[in-house]
C-alpha cells in the first residue's frame, strides 16, 4: 500500500490540515475552577469542582521576537474566561460545556486548535477523576456560533432573541 502526499493548493487547505505539530503551544494545567454540571440529582443545584488542562495551537507569534504579551495569547486572560464562563453557566455533559468553551477561547483569542481536559474529580470514591478530552481547529463558522443571542446565529436559526 502506498501513501500519496497530501496536497495544500489553497489557503483552506491548509486550514484543514492544521495540527500541533505546525504551531507553537501555550498551555495552562490543571486550572482548578468549579460549575454547575452534570444529569443525577445530587448535581443539578450546587456547584462542582472542575480540572482543566487547554493546549492553545497558535503561528509562531511575533511575541517571540518583541518580548510584547499583545502579540500572544495572555493565559492570565485565558484563565480569567475559563473562570467566568464556568461561573456562569450550567450543562449536563461535560462535552456540551467542553464545545461551548473552545468555540469562545479559539474566536476570542484567535487559536488555530485546542486541545481540552476536562476532569470532574471525586465523582466516585473509587476514581479519582471522570472527564473528557477533545481536539478542536477553528472554523471560520465559529465566529458567530458561539453566543446563543448573536444576530447572525438568531437569523440563521429563525429564533428571536429573549428580552
Amino acid at each position: 500500500m502506498t501513501m500519496e502526499p497530501i496536497k495544500l493548493n489553497t489557503s483552506s487547505d491548509l486550514e484543514n490540515h492544521v495540527s500541533f505539530n505546525d504551531l507553537d503551544i501555550v498551555n495552562i494545567t490543571k486550572l482548578k475552577t468549579s460549575t454547575v454540571i452534570g444529569i443525577c440529582e445530587d448535581e443539578l443545584f450546587e456547584p462542582q469542582p472542575l480540572i482543566l488542562t487547554i493546549n492553545m495551537g497558535i503561528p509562531r507569534p511575533e511575541a517571540c521576537d518583541s518580548d510584547n504579551i499583545s502579540q500572544t495569547v495572555d493565559y492570565d486572560c485565558v484563565r480569567k474566561t475559563v473562570i467566568k464562563f464556568a461561573t456562569n453557566n450550567k450543562y449536563k455533559l461535560l462535552e456540551s460545556f467542553g464545545e461551548q468553551l473552545s468555540r469562545i477561547l479559539l474566536d476570542k483569542y484567535k487559536l488555530s486548535i485546542i486541545e481540552l481536559k476536562i476532569e470532574k474529580p471525586a465523582k466516585y470514591p473509587d476514581v479519582d477523576s471522570v472527564g473528557f478530552v477533545m481536539t478542536r481547529k477553528a472554523s471560520k463558522s465559529l465566529k458567530f456560533r458561539h453566543y446563543e443571542n448573536n444576530i447572525f446565529y438568531l437569523l440563521g436559526s429563525g429564533i428571536i432573541p429573549k428580552k
